[in-house]
């Protein structure tokens, strides 16, 4: 009886595989034939269970003990000190409740135990403040020359036009923004060079170096009153609503900076620079040179048509808006701010090191590229980060232009200047440009870059530069400043006697909350799961506030968030909208949002990206974005693969492998550990498995239970937004106990019914959207998704009337 059901259920079994795969072969539209069988089951690979890599959780059959009074039990990526430890002060395992095993971790998010007795000192005789001059005054000495060569370098302009340039424009922000970025940089490149020259004359070991192992602050130092910045200046009574510029989150000394516009990335892991400092790795554990990351690209990366069967694009455009909300890196700049080339102004080849600035890093493209050698390119021009002072000897950490916190920095700005700019200072509103009775928002008065374009093309103006990078994230601009302004009219009805000050200070707050409460309650389940969500405390509270916030956590974003974890939703991105009237390819509206001036055309935007599948996060990136990235009226564009992958080592972010043991996971041991499908490009594209960068792992694992991505990928995002409401004492669900902003009782429940299908209601046209799906991250086919009219409550409504004054 047993073999005879066994036998029925492997013939179901075989059945269901032969749907499956006849399904997908339909579904690879966008592809030849021919492609569609070569590349049917390499799309698969991301969906394959790497049958090597361990169950997370400890299982039914391993009960560990609590953790000591007074030790927390964390996720073992929130106690990074465990990979770098012996085997005898490891932290002992302990369970999470309901999500697995953790670790009893006494080093906090520390990279190792501290051992002052082992520290190398800045010195052997003599003081230590005039060492420590000498070594920074020949630092000034190097850069100098340095800048000189660089100067050389500058006939080799780029010009409007070129896709580098829009790459570049993308992160121009003001003049004194720039002056402050450049001054920062300075200081920050002295740094590395007497680095790399303390290292090698005390011969200290790069994995010392990269651990801090030794007594690096720069103390007396010259520097040291350029350092002051780290610790902003703030007023005794603790202020109740928060700064544009993150400052005074923290109110500890020492602390007042974390997470401020201008102040580095955190890291995970160490840095992974192969002189500790900020030499990239370029050589592959085998000794053999790394494969260029245009390569990759092309080995592992090809466009294959697969949508997602219940997500839609607006998971990944909202993603976008996060992600422009905590980070902006800004590329080195020649000391004019003029964009640097590090290619042939034809893109035949990379220019030589005597020509060349030290912050290049080009990415040749090989003769037989198959796309790029018909344009006759061999170079992919590729400018370093910027990066931040440390106020101490150590590995260079990059810079963030933007706060840290999910603050809003795309609707507002990073700063006061910027606020002030988009305020009408009418009725606590922002500017906004009337189109006919239609507010869109304030044009910008740069034209040059999206008229590069469509000459005459109108470029738009909000808190973030990138507002006008694609059509569809300058729609949620619009969706996010008509909120505040329609919040602003409803407050000013409510309460006629308050300022516009008072008006504009307390829209903003609750457009703030909003976006933290519809990502954490709609966006960040679907992404990481629900297993994920429990393991990291992440959930939104049923009632009542939370009272997880912690001093000690700093809620900067780490380079594994932002350089690789997060940009996850590259790979969700559709080559095209289909739209009511046409099928637009994306490489047409980089920079080009002139259709928003047609009357129709945001709403058809919003029911696209809330109608039509985004992408599954595989394997497979559309060449819209791998060969045509803001092409503008060129035959070619960029390749935002091979730049993630460039940037990543900019960034000195460690292999796929190191991050699995940090996560607790077991190292993959052969390509075929991430599907058997992918394994034959892994090889192509990588000398070991050992090399596999982290963006590349994460995408190709298998999606954990009821969520978009594997586990490796979550446990990053489930760490970040961990720092992001355990870090900021104006999160939204935190008391008047921590918050002194806090909502009250009553106020915090309105905010908690908020959506972002009630955004999109209250803040379309109402010419083609009236009704929409209550989640507006899943397709409107998903069960109990139908549409519901946006009057009426069926969608419910934050009732503003809890915000009136008696």
């Amino acid at each position: 009886m047993r073999e005879r059901n066994l036998s029925l259920f492997c013939a179901i079994l075989t059945i269901l595989i032969v749907h499956l795969n006849v399904a997908n072969s339909f579904k690879l539209s966008r592809s030849s034939s021919t492609e569609q069988d070569q590349l049917k089951g390499h799309k698969k690979a991301g969906f394959t269970p790497a049958p090597h890599l361990p169950e997370r959780k400890s299982g039914l059959l391993v009960e560990f003990e609590p953790c000591s009074p007074g030790i927390r039990c964390v996720p073992p990526i929130q106690c990074p000190a465990h990979v770098n430890l012996n085997t005898e002060e490891k932290p002992k395992p302990c369970e999470l409740p309901g999500s697995g095993h953790g670790l009893c971790c006494t080093t906090g998010q520390n990279h190792t135990a501290m051992k002052p007795e082992n520290h190398h000192h800045l010195h052997h005789h003599g003081v230590k403040e005039v060492s420590l001059a000498e070594l920074l005054k020949e630092a000034k000495n190097q850069l100098d020359g340095m800048h000189h060569s660089a100067m050389l370098t500058k006939a080799n302009r780029i010009e409007p036009g070129n896709p580098e340039f829009a790459h570049h424009s993308l992160f121009q922000g003001s003049v004194k923004d720039r002056m402050k970025i450049n001054a920062r940089m300075e200081r920050a490149m002295q740094e590395v060079i007497a680095s790399r020259m303390f290292r090698e004359r005390e011969d200290i070991s790069v994995r010392d170096f990269q651990l801090n192992n030794f007594d690096g602050e720069l103390v007396g130092a010259t520097l040291q009153q350029d350092c002051q910045y780290q610790d902003a200046p703030c007023p005794g009574r603790a202020r109740r609503y928060r700064l544009p510029d993150g400052t005074c989150n923290n109110p500890l000394p020492g602390r007042t900076s974390w997470g401020s516009a201008m102040t580095p990335h955190e890291r995970l892991l160490p840095p992974a620079y192969v002189d500790g400092v900020w030499q990239p790795r370029m050589v592959s554990v085998t000794g053999q040179p790394l494969l260029s990351t245009r390569d990759i690209s092309r080995f592992v990366f090809p466009d294959v048509d697969r949508p997602h069967a219940t997500y839609n694009l607006m998971v990944m455009q909202f993603g976008q808006f996060l992600a422009h909300d905590v980070t902006q890196t800004a590329s080195i700049t020649n000391r004019d701010g003029s964009p640097i080339s590090c290619c042939a102004g034809d893109g035949t080849r990379p220019l030589p090191p005597a020509q060349s600035s030290f912050a290049c890093l080009p990415i040749p493209i090989s003769p037989d590229d198959e796309f790029y050698s018909q344009f006759n390119q061999r170079c992919m021009n590729f400018v370093r980060s910027a990066i931040a002072p440390n106020c101490r000897l150590g590995a260079a950490r990059q810079i963030d232009r933007v706060t840290h916190y999910l603050d809003g920095s795309p609707i507002y700005g990073s700063d006061e200047q910027t606020e002030a700019n988009l305020r009408a200072f009418e009725g606590g509103r922002l500017r906004v440009f009337n189109d006919f009775g239609r507010d869109l928002l304030p044009l910008s008065n740069d034209r040059q870059l999206c008229g590069q374009i469509l000459p005459g093309s109108p470029c738009f103006q909000a808190g973030d530069t990138r507002v006008n990078q694609i059509i569809s994230i300058t729609a949620v601009h619009i969706v996010f400043m008509r909120e505040h302004n329609r919040v602003a009219t409803i407050l000013a009805q409510l309460n006629p006697h308050w300022s516009d000050d008072l008006l504009f200070v307390e829209a903003k707050r609750i457009v703030v909350a909003e976006l933290q409460h519809i990502s954490y309650k709609e966006y960040l389940p679907l992404i990481i799961g629900s297993q994920t969500m429990t393991k990291f405390d992440l959930n939104v509270r049923p009632n009542g506030y939370s009272n997880d916030y912690n001093l000690d956590v700093n809620a900067a974003v780490t380079s594994e968030f932002i350089t690789a974890a997060f940009r996850f939703g590259h790979s969700t991105v559709d080559g095209v909208f289909r739209t009511f009237n046409e099928v637009i390819d994306i490489p047409d509206v980089f920079f080009n949002p002139a259709r928003l001036l047609q009357r129709s055309f945001f709403d058809d935007i919003l029911i696209t990206m809330t109608t039509q599948a985004m992408q599954e996060v595989d394997s497979s990136v559309t060449n819209g974005l791998s060969q045509f990235l803001f092409r503008g009226t060129n035959p070619f564009g960029l390749d935002l693969v091979a730049i993630n992958l460039q940037r990543a080592r900019d960034h000195g972010l460690r292999t796929y492998n190191e991050y699995l043991e940090l996560t607790g996971s077991r190292k993959i041991v052969n390509f075929a550990d991430l599907g058997p499908e992918i394994a034959s490009r892994l090889q192509r594209a990588y000398a070991s498995p050992d090399d596999i960068e982290l963006w590349v792992g994460g995408l190709l694992e298998a999606a954990q239970t009821n969520a978009l991505l594997g586990p490796t990928f979550a446990d990053i995002i489930g760490d970040q937004f961990s720092r992001f409401r355990r870090g900021d004492r104006y999160f939204y669900e935190h008391g008047p106990n921590t918050n002194p902003g806090a909502f009250t009782p009553n106020q915090l429940a309105q905010v908690k019914r908020t959506s972002l299908a009630r955004l999109l209601c209250d803040n379309s046209d109402g010419i083609l959207l009236r009704a929409h799906q209550p989640n507006a991250l899943l397709l409107p086919t998903a069960a109990g998704n139908e549409p519901l009219s946006c009057t009426g409550d069926a969608i419910p409504r934050m009732d503003l009337s809890a915000w009136r004054e008696n």
